[in-house]
């Protein structure tokens, strides 16, 4: 399991194979995958003054969210040092930073009304671990982007991604999905596999 935990850490060829994908979606708002369309509408809808992308990768939904809501404030985090290096070189922005999701506490996102994640937990063999993680620290919202679920046990299976390395991609069981989010105070709205998870404020965690 740490071997796929760590599969996207430092490789540089997978960062570039990623960013070189990347930009030929962005090539054209008719190229845009459909869960960057449903996760703009859905950050429309609930207007975030300042989000942070957890496992941001090369930083490629930078330039989607702020190409559509130019005076949101972005900040991104990713454990590879590869990635963030070639979304600071690529986008010319200077919040990415290296961070280990399961490090974070809750001060590190109690100042962002938006957390989001894309493919987070999907690429992670402890996905409904790092999902709990994060509830319990209480961000304001969380939207997560295609997530995958199941009604069979939470599993992860892996594949090869990008031809270079061995990855994972995690299910988490619906009704545990559900369960956590309700257990933490969360509503969700929902677009297809994008999940917005809105924090009630008025019940006790």
């Amino acid at each position: 399991m740490s071997d796929l935990k760590c599969s996207w850490k430092n490789n540089k060829n997978v960062a570039q194979k990623q960013l070189k994908l990347n930009l030929n979606e962005l090539s054209s708002k008719d190229s845009y995958p459909a869960h960057w369309n449903a996760c703009l509408h859905l950050i429309k809808h609930f207007g975030p003054k300042k989000i942070l992308d957890l496992g941001c990768g090369v930083g490629t939904m930078y330039r989607v969210i702020t190409e559509a809501i130019p005076n949101i404030d972005y900040t991104g985090v990713d454990f590879s040092e590869e990635s963030i290096k070639l979304a600071k070189e690529t986008w010319g922005h200077g919040k990415f930073y290296v961070k280990d999701v399961m490090s974070l506490i809750q001060s590190d996102i109690s100042e962002y009304d938006l957390v989001f994640t894309s493919a987070l937990f999907d690429v992670m063999p402890n996905g409904d671990d790092a999902l709990e993680h994060i509830l319990r620290l209480q961000p304001k919202s969380l939207l997560i982007s295609r997530a995958k679920i199941t009604l069979d046990k939470s599993f992860y299976r892996t594949y090869m991604a990008y031809d270079e390395i061995e990855t994972c991609e995690f299910y988490h069981n619906k009704d545990n999905f559900l369960s956590l989010c309700s257990e933490y105070n969360y509503e969700i709205n929902q677009i297809n596999d994008n999940f917005y998870l809105v924090r009630v404020n008025d019940k006790s965690v």
